[in-house]
């Protein structure tokens, strides 16, 4: 067993943090190790291509890459921007919980949004501010 004192370094980086804004701490509020979610973070459909550089034909597998998150609305759930977010954030997560660096490239990953209405607010979100641009059935890939 390893006797060497292991050092906590959150603390003294949560106490520098805080002097370093000390002439303007009312403005701000720190929160350490501020949870993420309420609840387990949970991809509804996750589908991995066993041989990833293998076409599939059928309808959405066509643009299948070899890791594909689906996030699915019921019929009377609207697609929402924080919805793309929390996705997007889930995806950036299962690309970075892996054993190795890159071990899923980012390339090798889609997102999917399965709705039954036309996100029409998502989709002008993510043309001006992410600068992406749709099709008419509303498919944005960003290369």
């Amino acid at each position: 067993m390893d006797k060497r004192k292991i050092i906590e370094w959150r603390p003294a980086f949560e106490a520098s943090i805080q002097i370093e804004f000390e002439n303007e701490i009312e403005k701000m509020t720190f929160e350490p190790e501020h949870l993420l979610s309420k609840q387990p973070m949970r991809i509804d459909e996750l589908v991995i291509k066993i041989r990833g550089e293998e076409k599939i034909q059928k309808n959405i597998g066509r643009i299948f890459r070899k890791h594909n998150i689906i996030e699915y609305k019921s019929p009377d759930d609207y697609l929402t921007i924080n919805d793309f977010y929390k996705v997007y954030g889930y995806c950036c997560f299962y690309q970075s919980d892996t054993e190795h660096v890159c071990e899923i490239k980012p390339e090798e990953l889609t997102i999917t949004f399965i709705c039954n209405h036309y996100p029409v607010k998502i989709l002008r979100h993510l043309q001006e501010f992410r600068k992406l641009e749709g099709d008419e059935g509303g498919k944005i890939e960003y290369v």
